[in-house]
Parts: structure tokens; sequence; C-alpha cells
């Protein structure tokens, strides 16, 4: 029994929950919006944000001088060293849940820059209409 356990299981096994979510969040950070059933708003919000996130963390200013005074010896070339390592880490730890390379660039290129200075709350949710058919609850989500 699943008594009180987080999360939304959006009425599927895991493997697939994941699947969609992986999907969803792809979609959203290449398109910057798009519309969906409120709980499926929901449940792309927390990994869209923890996404973006990731891509703040790993980002790296200038890449090239970064590259430069990382070879050799001495405090500046560790630090240099380390702050290439995280930005790998990140890249990968984020190329490893998002389906798309070019996707996985304009996070850490485009998103990154654009919410810097932004603690959190990268996306919106607005309740839009009904779906015909089924009469779901539908919803925008789109990146603040």
């Amino acid at each position: 029994m699943r008594h009180r356990l987080p999360g939304n299981r959006l009425s599927r096994p895991y493997d697939q929950q994941r699947a969609l979510l992986r999907a969803l969040t792809t979609e959203l950070l290449r398109h910057d919006e798009i519309i969906t059933t409120v709980s499926k708003a929901k449940a792309v919000r927390s990994e869209a944000e923890r996404m973006i996130t990731l891509a703040k963390k790993g980002r790296v200013a200038a890449p090239d001088d970064v590259y430069k005074s990382a070879d050799g010896n001495g405090p500046e070339a560790t630090e240099a060293q380390s702050t290439l390592a995280k930005h790998v880490h990140c890249r990968r730890q984020m190329q490893a849940y998002i389906y798309d390379k070019s996707v996985v660039d304009r996070a850490f290129e485009e998103l990154a820059v654009r919410y810097q200075s932004r603690q959190g709350g990268y996306t919106r949710i607005i309740k839009t209409h009904f779906r015909r058919g089924d009469a779901a609850p539908m919803a925008l989500i789109q990146l603040v």
C-alpha cells in the first residue's frame, strides 16, 4: 500500500511515469511552454526547475579562459580544474535525464543566463480549459 507516499504517480508504472516526465521536461525546456493536464504540469514543474538549477550550478562564464588557466600547476589551475569538473558533471547529469543534446546546450547557454539572478520559481502554471472528450482540466506551463 502506498499510504502517504509523496509524489504524483500519474496513474502509471514508475518507468512510464519517468519517461513521461522526461519527455515533458525536454519539450518544456525546448519550447518555453507546453499545454498539458494540470496534474502533469504540477509533476513536471519540479523536474524542470531541478534541470534549470543544475544548469545554473554547472555554468561556466568563459570556458576558453577556464580551459587555458586549468593547464599547469598552482592554486589557480586547481580552482579552474575544479570548475571544469563541476561543469562536466552537471552537464552529464542533465544529459542523463534530458533526451536531446541541443536542449541541454540551450539550458546551459540561454536558460542559465536568463535565470542567473533568480533563486527559484522558474515556471508558471496557468489553468486554461477542459479537454474535449474526457473533460480533463488543462494547463499551460511556461518558463517565466
